[in-house]
């Protein structure tokens, strides 16, 4: 008979066993681990989480890996898409587990996280210089290394740790007063003890709805105001859109935003939406007009890339309706959401209060609490946290607001926001010939233009199915009534988006049998959202989220998240250096 092998007991998780420790304030745990891997430490990490009915109530895991992962645990895999080299959010348990994973050079990588720790795993103390660890940082910060050398203790020494070598930890308790350039921690009284935060939004349409849901999953009470008397009216009452990724050969910084948009819109949509019915994630076939929107060229886009955005294949070409020598890509990750649903859903959170048939004419703050006033003067609603998410109009109420002398010669905000009007054609499906029915994608298209075929639900008086296109582009026109110009022209660019069925189109689809809708987007210069505050001291806890144009769906989750983030002293969930070029500070 062979003797008995004693196995070991599992070793504690590190993070698990310092957050039982935590004061009983500390709703949120941050730890931060230097070496992803596979996600091995991240998954114990989470599974310990979920055994733990002490645990935190959110848990934050910040992760890096210099280059991105070739073979992750089957069990998180399916939420580790497309990680290219930058920061990405990934979340699990309905919101309650974050992961920031960082993927790229460590000295790099480091500069884009600004949120101090409550423990740090740290693969090997040589490869990370001491400022950077005490950088992740605040007084009481536990740490744990796997490897170290001699120096490297005596610089965590030096930095202000107290080092046990016996167990290779340590702890921030420096002799000083430490300076930190990082925001604060939710993880500290003065934050978490505030009382219960409240917050006005004015717009409900998807700017509004996003941030209005990302504060009330955080604990926030929001009031959403808006001068419709339905929800997700204005440009968020496009009946359906498309969400999918800006391609460029330069990777630039709007595909990068985009690309973290689209994540987070597909997160939200999963938790929100019935999949197939109100939104889809469908693949997307981009018909690239002269060539346009190339993608990055070999090693620039390596094999995570071609999950976001490939070259279209022949079968994908033709299933499109393209010729085979019509230059075309493939996004496997986009799709569509009908878009008033989306918005209406975000708002169903018991936290948010919507109120329709609001008029605001004015904004005023007194003793920090901003008042928002009707055009009689009449107050409508007053909160220290105001958010103005409606879009082209937000700086009409901007002006409205009283200079002080503690502001001489600063200069105020000025949002330079382009009205963008758009006008959409729709139909029935059953009125299309079958033999162009037949022939049309089951898979949305975009290019000059969009297409998204088999739509269901869009009405309430019909169980048929729709195709949607569009949509027309006229700048600085306010004019919401729909004109048969753009419907013509609405058909005339589905039919050149399809080359291979152009005539077959143009045949087919009859105007008079179509139905339309036009609303206002708002875009700024640099394509780029505006989120957050202003510099400007007059308008201190008065926020934005605006600037989205034709990428509504594609940018507001995110702009919501980081916004809350802002708000709640969160780790922020892209890279540090996106998030401040899409700072409303940039503007006043």
């Amino acid at each position: 008979m062979q003797p008995k092998v004693m196995s070991h007991p599992p070793v504690p998780n590190f993070h698990a066993v310092h957050w039982q420790q935590r004061k009983a304030w500390q709703t949120h745990w941050h730890a931060l681990d230097t070496a992803f891997g596979r996600g091995d430490a991240f998954l114990q990490t989470l599974q310990a989480w979920q055994q733990d009915a002490n645990a935190p109530h959110t848990l934050f895991f910040t992760a890096f890996a210099a280059e991105p992962p070739k073979h992750i645990h089957p069990l998180i895999a399916t939420s580790c898409f497309g990680l290219l080299p930058g920061v990405h959010r990934i979340v699990f348990a309905q919101g309650k587990v974050q992961l920031t994973l960082c993927i790229g050079p460590t000295p790099a990588m480091a500069r884009e996280i600004d949120m101090a720790a409550d423990s740090i795993c740290i693969d090997s103390l040589d490869l990370w210089h001491t400022k950077a660890l005490v950088r992740f940082s605040k007084v009481q910060t536990v740490l744990q290394w796997r490897d170290a050398s001699p120096q490297a203790l005596v610089d965590l020494k030096l930095a202000g740790m107290l080092v046990n070598t016996r167990n290779a930890t340590a702890q921030y308790k420096p002799l000083w007063t430490p300076r930190s350039a990082l925001r604060a921690s939710m993880s500290s009284p003065k934050t978490a003890k505030r009382p219960s935060q409240h917050a006005v939004i004015i717009g409900a349409g998807l700017s509004g709805a996003a941030v209005a849901h990302s504060l009330a999953i955080r604990g926030w009470t929001v009031e959403v105001l808006d001068q419709a008397d339905h929800m997700g009216a204005g440009a968020s009452g496009l009946p359906a859109g498309i969400f999918a990724t800006h391609v460029s050969p330069d990777n630039s910084i709007l595909s990068r935003i985009t690309r973290d948009g689209v994540r987070a819109t597909i997160h939200r949509a999963n938790q929100l939406l019935k999949h197939g019915t109100h939104w889809q994630l469908s693949n997307l076939l981009e018909h690239r007009y002269a060539g346009k929107r190339q993608l990055p060229k070999g090693d620039a886009w390596p094999a995570a890339g071609h999950e976001w955005s490939t070259e279209a294949s022949h079968e994908q070409r033709t299933a499109g309706g393209l010729r085979q020598d019509t230059a075309a890509m493939w996004h496997p990750l986009a799709g569509w959401i009908q878009t008033p649903v989306f918005v209406k859903s975000q708002l169903s959170h018991p936290n948010i209060t919507w109120r329709g048939a609001c008029q605001v004419a004015k904004l005023q703050r007194v003793n920090s609490i901003w008042q928002v006033l009707d055009p009689h003067g009449k107050a409508l609603a007053q909160t220290k946290c105001l958010v103005l998410a409606n879009a082209h109009q937000c700086q009409s109420l901007i002006d409205t607001v009283e200079g002080t002398d503690t502001a001489d010669g600063v200069q105020r905000p000025r949002l330079p926001a382009t009205a963008l009007r758009g006008q959409v054609t729709w139909g029935s499906m059953a009125l299309l010939p079958a033999s162009l029915k037949n022939k049309l994608p089951v898979f949305p298209m975009n290019g000059h233009g969009s297409y998204i075929g088999n739509l269901k639900a869009l009405t309430d008086c019909t169980s048929d199915t729709h195709w949607l296109v569009g949509s027309s582009f006229q700048r600085n026109d306010l004019d919401l009534r729909t004109r048969q110009e753009d419907q013509k022209s609405n058909i005339q660019q589905w039919a050149e988006l399809m080359p291979a069925l152009q005539a077959e189109i143009q045949h087919s689809v009859d105007p008079a049998s179509t139905h339309a809708w036009a609303g206002i987007r708002c875009a700024l210069p640099d394509r780029v959202p505006a989120v957050g505050e202003f510099a400007h001291p007059d308008f201190e806890s008065l926020h934005v989220c605006t600037g989205m144009g034709a990428r509504g769906i594609s940018l507001s989750v995110l702009c919501g998240e980081v916004l809350a983030a802002h708000l709640n002293h969160e780790p922020l969930p892209m890279a540090l250096s996106l998030a401040k070029l899409m700072s409303a500070s940039r503007f006043g």
